[in-house]
């Protein structure tokens, strides 16, 4: 292989010093795409090196972004995927409305490409119902209090949306309140359920920082939501009692549950498989039945019931909040159409969202990635503020992180020399 190395790295005799050069961008020419891990890019992708890794953000309009949501299937009803395309839509607005996060700023982009804010995976695999919605709805948000609203949305939310604050806190907002949501007759997360003995509850929430003691006798909820505030879980052991909020008790599950007890969570699905997360929702009642309540009881041998089991009965797939997908995938299947759908979920009605609305987005595809390959299906441009361009060709390009510079590792087999990268053959092993 041909290793590229930018000044930073290389000189021609000595390495320059650190810092020099710290960023590549790399501009497609027309119709050439790049395909990072899932995803398939058409925008110009700058790839820069930090001292906890490499960031590689996507700078493309706001159309192209649309068109690289990846939150709903194409085969959903037209009207479903319209009400989609305007959520997403004042979402980003709302999320540059509101400013960078810390880790934004920090990588120097606007919105996230994963879950956390919207699922992004680049244009390239827009499908034709998609597209038309997103045509369709070209520059429409939901606007409150003359700013674009907060449209959260989650794949199911059983058989009743949540209130923002019962679920993240806060004060909560009028358009985030509980809706019916028409969706148990579709949704395949209509009742999920975990159990889990005494001794897994411990040791799993001990990986995230919280101590129980040697027995728990009682699991319960603090509230029962409807917009009276965070939800929280109560744990009561010898120790006294522990207040555990909703968000965090989902999330210890989810992160640590799987990597201690695989073989029991996610749990099993009814129908077959496994749930994809071992809690799934906020939407849950507990059940604790206390070790001398278990010894009560007849069990088959060889059990001796020496552990209490708490059981966690629950409906819908993510925080509930907003929009459920599953809901308006029912309503537009129903005939109703996307501006009742929004109306719904959130008591707002679609306008025309002028400048609130911006020509162009930096999406963060990746942070803090030790190396990072994008494979480039025709030609693009390498830029540097430092030396001139350089064009290169198609191939899987390699960045990497060295001495706090960027190495780039191109294609086998290719050749090329320029101010900007120094050319070194790599040695076989």
């Amino acid at each position: 292989m041909i290793v590229l190395a930018i000044s930073l790295a290389f000189a021609m005799a000595q390495p320059a010093a650190p810092g020099l050069v710290d960023a590549v961008t790399l501009e497609p020419e027309a119709g050439t795409t790049f395909t990072m891990r899932r995803g398939s890019y058409e925008g110009e992708l700058e790839i820069s090196a930090y001292p906890a890794g490499l960031a590689a953000v996507e700078t493309t309009d706001v159309d192209r972004y649309l068109l690289g949501i990846s939150e709903v299937p194409s085969s959903w009803p037209d009207e479903t995927l319209a009400a989609q395309a305007v959520a997403a839509r004042t979402y980003l607005a709302w999320t540059l409305y509101r400013g960078r996060t810390s880790s934004g700023n920090r990588y120097d982009y606007d919105i996230c490409a994963s879950q956390y804010c919207q699922v992004y995976r680049g244009p390239g695999g827009a499908a034709e119902g998609w597209a038309g919605a997103v045509a369709a709805t070209a520059g429409e948000i939901m606007v409150y209090d003359d700013h674009p609203a907060q449209a959260l949305y989650s794949s199911s939310a059983g058989s009743r949306t949540r209130a923002a604050q019962d679920v993240f806190g806060g004060s909560g907002v009028p358009y985030l309140q509980p809706v019916d949501s028409p969706e148990l007759e579709v949704t395949p997360y209509r009742r999920w359920q975990l159990s889990v003995s005494s001794e897994v509850l411990t040791r799993v929430f001990a990986r995230g920082g919280y101590i129980f003691g040697d027995e728990i006798t009682g699991v319960a909820l603090r509230s029962e939501g409807e917009g009276g505030g965070q939800v929280a879980v109560e744990v009561l052991s010898e120790l006294g009692v522990t207040v555990i909020p909703v968000t965090r008790f989902r999330a210890v599950f989810n992160v640590h549950g799987p990597d201690l007890y695989p073989g029991l969570m996610p749990a099993a699905r009814p129908s077959g498989g496994r749930w994809p997360q071992a809690v799934l929702s906020y939407s849950f009642d507990v059940d604790y039945e206390a070790p001398s309540r278990i010894r009560n009881r007849r069990l088959p041998a060889g059990e001796t019931g020496g552990d209490g089991v708490l059981t966690i009965t629950g409906e819908g797939w993510g925080h509930g909040v907003g929009m459920s997908q599953w809901g308006a995938m029912a309503m537009g299947s129903a005939g109703e159409s996307y501006a009742a759908i929004l109306d719904h979920y959130y008591g707002l009605r679609p306008v025309d969202g002028g400048t609130m609305v911006p020509d162009a987005v930096k999406v963060g595809l990746a942070v803090e990635a030790p190396e990072i390959k994008v494979t480039a299906d025709g030609p693009f441009t390498m830029v540097t503020a430092d030396y001139p361009p350089v064009s290169v060709g198609a191939g899987e390009w390699t960045f990497r992180r060295s001495r706090g510079a960027l190495v780039v590792i191109a294609p086998e087999g290719s050749s090329y020399s320029s101010p900007l990268l120094r050319v070194q053959q790599m040695r076989p092993r």
